[in-house]
């Protein structure tokens, strides 16, 4: 069975070896269209001025972030290390990372931030060395106006702190208020030293969005030109964290104040257990496979620019590209994940995505043509019923519409008196939605044939329009999300619907609001993916899957090259059927095919 893959010609199909060919099921497209690839599609967190203690070590570093075929480089501007006293100023380190980058022709974003002790209200941190505490705004802004006057020749692009939203970088608690009052006078003090610099809002968690909306709401949306998420979904793998999911809740509030390019300044994955990551870890050669996975992910789901979270591993946290060694002045041995990061932008610069397809073989199990009863949970905070007037397909649908009181956490569950069966084999659950703009998380909960209730969140609430929201099964669900006591956290075979959920995010949002459901559908079959992308004169099928697949490929070209991180690029060459074949597995597979 072939199906064709995309409009350009090649058709694929992928297939089990123990189940013979199985076609690929188109995947909703959710955000906007991700932006062309240039010739300098991802960044690296290089931490030059601010992680090498050697001047003389300094020129190694930037050699390896330029030998990445990184076309970025985020790089801090700490205050504290600039001016360690109102009258003191030390640009050595700074100017001289600075020079380096740009000399190899890496563009920068610089993070401002980090205040010393002397320009905060906070009087027990040293007054020359670092703070956390909120400085005053004028003299942060005063601060800005030298980097960005000093710098203005070679730097556009002017990220204003890091991560606000978290209470290791801002002391004593994240205060989305003063930020925003932080980010306008700073703003304003940017763009008076260079009128066509760019402001980005400081990377923040983009799984709740209470900080962005009071940020906005305090009427600093006009601060910046563009939004930073850091979506950290470690120890989980890019698909079992939903990280193409990341952009959702923030993209809800741009709906209200208005839209914005979105960068993910920071993502990593641990290749060890470290202080971020005590508990659990993946080896090097995952993070390398996570690697190019998240960048492919994030960028179709429309994130425009990308940065790895970091160059160098720090002690006790191995997230970086090169290992630590013997310090901070060994960049001797890559990790796997470099040459990954390298193998991936050199292939993908000037390229366009085309498609993203899965390989799931999707039924409708409810179609809401016959809504049956349903039964309100313990929180009576909205009501489902059937309704004609919206609808995905057929005759009707179900309007559930809602409304949370409280400043703590409000939800609604609807229980099913007749749970809905789904098939055998499900590994997949999703519904249409026609959102509301809350960014409220819709979820599940799936009753196996042990009386286990387990929880599946589908997705978040998006603006008004239909959009599939789905969830893969995870193999073991955790305890926050097992409805019923004493459970081990797993599905067995045999599952039913036995509710569906409404739950506020963020937990302190109040308000009231109607979502339409419609077309219940469960997916059987291997998790796997297929990228597609388009060049000037080539075409592009990048494909992976947790369980190795055989992949067939029908192609027009007669040859086509396969390469990945771990091998040497290889000739592959049709069969007699006149197909490609290759080999799937965890470790993403780059066809080129050429026009």
């Amino acid at each position: 069975m072939q199906i064709r893959a995309w409009a350009f010609g090649a058709t694929l199909a992928l297939c089990l070896m123990w189940c013979g060919l199985v076609p690929l099921s188109a995947t909703a497209a959710v955000p906007p269209p991700p932006v062309p690839l240039d010739d300098a599609p991802f960044g690296i967190n290089s931490h030059l001025a601010t992680r090498t203690f050697d001047l003389t070590v300094m020129q190694t570093a930037a050699d390896r972030v330029a030998q990445s075929g990184a076309g970025w480089a985020r790089e801090d501007i700490h205050w504290f290390r600039i001016q360690p006293q109102p009258d003191v100023w030390d640009w050595e380190f700074t100017d001289r990372a600075i020079a380096l980058l740009h000399q190899r022709g890496i563009a920068i974003v610089a993070v401002i931030g980090h205040p010393p002790g002397w320009a905060t209200p906070w009087r027990h941190d040293p007054s020359a060395g670092v703070s956390f505490y909120a400085p005053d705004p004028q003299r942060f802004a005063q601060f800005a106006t030298a980097v960005v006057t000093r710098y203005r020749s070679v730097i556009t692009h002017w990220e204003i702190w890091n991560e606000p939203d978290n209470v290791h970088f801002w002391k004593p608690a994240p205060d989305a208020r003063a930020y925003a009052t932080l980010l306008k006078w700073a703003s304003a003090a940017v763009r008076r030293a260079d009128p066509a610099a760019r402001v980005i809002f400081g990377g923040i968690n983009p799984f709740d969005t209470s900080f962005l909306g009071t940020v906005a709401a305090e009427g600093a949306w006009s601060s910046f030109d563009i939004l930073a998420i850091h979506p950290y979904v470690n120890p989980r793998s890019p698909e079992q964290g939903q990280l193409e999911r990341a952009a959702d809740a923030v993209r809800t509030v741009m709906d209200r104040y208005g839209t914005r390019p979105l960068w993910v300044t920071e993502i990593g994955w641990s290749s060890g257990v470290g202080d971020r990551q005590p508990d659990d870890s993946i080896d090097e050669s995952d993070q390398a496979d996570y690697l190019v996975r998240a960048l492919l992910l994030l960028w179709q789901a429309g994130v425009e620019r990308i940065f790895w979270y970091t160059l160098k591993d720090d002690p006790g946290n191995p997230y970086g590209l090169i290992a630590e060694g013997r310090g901070y002045a060994d960049y001797s041995r890559p990790k796997p994940a470099w040459y990954a990061f390298r193998h991936l932008s050199t292939l993908l610069r000037n390229t366009h995505f085309v498609g993203l397809r899965d390989l799931y073989q999707r039924t409708v199990v409810f179609d809401f043509e016959n809504l049956g009863s349903w039964r309100v949970g313990d929180q009576p905070n909205g009501t489902l019923t059937a309704t004609g007037a919206a609808r995905f397909a057929g005759r009707s649908a179900a309007r559930l519409a809602y409304h949370f009181p409280s400043s703590s956490n409000d939800y609604v569950v609807f229980r099913r008196e007749k749970p809905i069966p789904l098939p055998n084999g499900t590994r997949m659950l999703g519904l249409w939605v026609y959102g509301d703009g809350s960014g409220h998380t819709l979820k599940a909960w799936l009753r196996d044939d042990t009386g286990e209730i387990l929880q599946l969140a589908l997705g978040l609430v998006g603006p008004a329009g239909w959009r599939f929201l789905s969830a893969a099964l995870p193999a073991t669900v955790p305890p926050w999300d097992r409805i019923t006591a004493g459970d081990d956290g797993r599905f067995s075979e045999r599952l039913w619907l036995e509710a569906l959920v409404l739950d506020d995010q963020p937990d302190d949002v109040r308000g009231a609001g109607v979502i339409v459901v419609d077309e219940l559908t469960a997916a059987r079959g291997v998790e796997a993916y297929n990228l597609q992308l388009r060049g000037a004169d080539r075409d592009i099928d990048i494909v992976w899957s947790p369980t190795p697949l055989t992949v067939s490929f029908a192609s027009q070209s007669a040859t086509a090259t396969m390469s990945d991180w771990r091998d040497a690029p290889q000739r592959i060459v049709r069969d007699a059927r006149g197909q490609l074949v290759v080999r799937s597995g965890p470790t993403p597979r780059i066809i080129e095919h050429q026009r």
